[in-house]
């Protein structure tokens, strides 16, 4: 009788799966060119004069080849925005900041007597009430937020190419077997990570952390993830780094991280095991799930 039942629900999970998931997006937001005129071609808006380094990346991550529902990668939408001023409307609809090479100069000067700025105040609480947090931190002019959070980053970087564990370096997007940086790289140090809850995901060719991440209510209760990154260029065009048609290591290191770190944020519908990737596998244990009362 059970197995009549589910046969029957077999196809109708399918269609509930698609309605559930319509709504299945996430928000990423970054500084404009207005926001960041010190970006030298980094701006999250790719409208600096100086180039569009990030441009491929967002565009990437907005394809729907990538990151949409059921005809791609990974079945969570991924939708991006830019801000001129961040503030609590941009806080209220986004669901990841992201900090591409962002200099501290340009940040709106904080309270008086603060060494801290407004967007690092407003993008640690967005942090500590569960929104998440793309860092990428070449140098210690370029990391207010992770500063302000508690995980500076330091200058001065081994050789390249950096190695590690985790979500970026496996992922539906593949497996990348050499991750290379370019101009401007930074470090972490591997005490502040573990201070703050953190795990170091891969490191230069001295042992030093460049890749560390930070899971939901891990750095503080209620907190969302962070990833911090300390060289842009390891999801950025410049000096050749990253591809996104066809997707070399870069590449897919870069969709990777994005994967990673939306795969748990949402339910996914009939995600069943909630990574992000809808299969037949998800549609069968979500209907074995309705059978046994578990939704």
């Amino acid at each position: 009788m059970k197995n009549c039942m589910k046969a029957a629900l077999f196809g109708g999970a399918i269609y509930a799966a698609g309605i559930a998931n319509a709504d299945n997006t996430y928000r990423i937001d970054g500084p404009s060119s207005v926001a960041s005129p010190s970006n030298y071609g980094y701006a999250w808006d790719g409208l600096s004069p100086y180039g569009a380094y990030v441009a491929p990346f967002r565009a990437a991550i907005e394809n729907n080849y990538n990151f949409s529902h059921f005809v791609s990668y990974v079945d969570t939408k991924v939708i991006t925005g830019d801000f001129d001023y961040l503030d609590i409307n941009t806080l209220w609809v986004s669901d990841c900041i992201i900090s591409p090479w962002w200099f501290d100069s340009d940040c709106t000067p904080g309270p008086t007597g603060s060494e801290n700025t407004y967007q690092a105040y407003v993008a640690a609480y967005h942090f500590w009430n569960g929104g998440d947090l793309i860092l990428l931190n070449d140098s210690n002019y370029t990391d207010a937020i992770g500063d302000f959070l508690g995980v500076p980053t330091q200058n001065g970087n081994g050789p390249a190419p950096i190695s590690g564990t985790g979500f970026p370096f496996d992922g539906p997007f593949g497996t990348p077997a050499s991750v290379n940086f370019a101009g401007s790289v930074g470090s972490l140090s591997i005490v502040d990570v573990f201070n703050t809850g953190g795990q170091v995901f891969a490191v230069d060719g001295s042992g030093n952390p460049t890749v560390a991440f930070w899971e939901q209510d891990a750095y503080s209760p209620g907190s969302g993830r962070m990833i911090i990154v300390t060289d842009v260029n390891t999801i950025g065009d410049s000096g050749g780094t990253a591809q996104y048609s066809p997707l070399n290591d870069n590449g897919r290191f870069a969709l990777n991280l994005v994967a990673g770190m939306l795969a748990e944020n949402k339910p996914g519908g009939a995600d069943c095991d909630k990574n992000g990737v809808l299969n037949i596998d998800d549609i069968d244990c979500f209907v074995d799930s309705f059978l046994n009362g578990e939704l």
